[in-house]
């Protein structure tokens, strides 16, 4: 069972006919992905400056590029997406025009410059690179970065499924992996989700010359946070509306670690 929130008010009317629907410029596109910045700063405070690009663009089905949130108002550090507001994605639902994708953790992840080969002892640099090289050594993972892997792995396929087309995914709405899912690491696991807005819709400029993708758009963020099957379970019993509540009392909320016990 899922619980529905009350859509928001369309697009207001004197914005210019077909305005959202023409291409659209690079500049245009790029000053779409400002707001974009701007607006999850909003939502989720400050971002870090270290950003995780992916090799093979989220475009022609890479994964994300990852973006770091650690000073929000939730404490730990969020992880978001920045892409999903580009001009061939714009997903939207009830609530929102357009959207991107977020999850949570309680670690306080470290943001460290990556060491350059002159940060390293002279007598280590060539046989440390070529045990890499040839898989001989792997690198131990430290827990923040193991669950940043995780829960990058995690967001880079929900954005796959929220940009599926004729794919609506609200707040309060519940998501599994199936078990038999070719990523066995996210076979079976359970996610619930719940909205961030934007504290207003992104102004509609008076010059076509300023227009971008998200002009006149409510924007928000679709949080995923993971739980136990046995809570989602229950959610979809008792509203998922009612199990976040639950999550916030139990200060699990919108955390998506589960070392914890269940709320119900």
């Amino acid at each position: 069972m899922n619980d529905q929130r009350d859509s928001l008010e369309d697009i207001p009317e004197e914005q210019p006919e077909n305005f959202c629907n023409q291409e659209f410029t690079d500049a245009e596109a790029e000053r779409g992905q400002r707001h974009t910045e701007r607006l999850l700063e909003e939502i989720l405070g400050p971002s870090e400056p270290l950003v995780l690009h992916s090799i093979v663009p989220f475009c022609v089905g890479g994964a994300l590029d990852l973006y770091y949130y650690a000073n929000s108002r939730f404490g730990g550090t969020f992880f978001a997406s920045q892409e999903l507001t580009a001009p061939e994605f714009l997903p939207s639902n009830r609530s929102f025009d357009a959207f991107e994708l977020a999850i949570a953790t309680r670690l306080k992840i470290k943001f460290q410059p990556t060491p350059t080969a002159s940060d390293a002892p002279t007598e280590t640099k060539k046989p440390s690179f070529f045990k890499r090289l040839f898989g001989r050594e792997k690198p131990v993972e430290s827990p923040e970065e193991k669950k940043r892997g995780d829960l990058h792995r995690v967001l880079t396929n929900l954005a796959f499924y929220v940009c599926s087309e004729g794919v609506e995914v609200n707040g309060y709405d519940t998501l599994e992996f199936p078990q038999e899912f070719e990523d066995e690491r996210l076979a079976g696991r359970c996610f619930v989700f719940d909205e961030l807005p934007a504290a207003a819709p992104v102004p509609v400029p008076t010059s076509p010359d300023e227009r971008s993708p998200l002009d006149g758009k409510r924007f928000g963020v679709l949080l995923a946070i993971e739980v136990f099957r046995q809570e989602m379970n229950w959610a979809r019993e008792q509203g998922t509306e009612q199990l976040v509540k639950r999550l916030q009392a139990a200060g699990a909320y919108p955390f998506s670690d589960l070392d914890r016990n269940p709320v119900v």
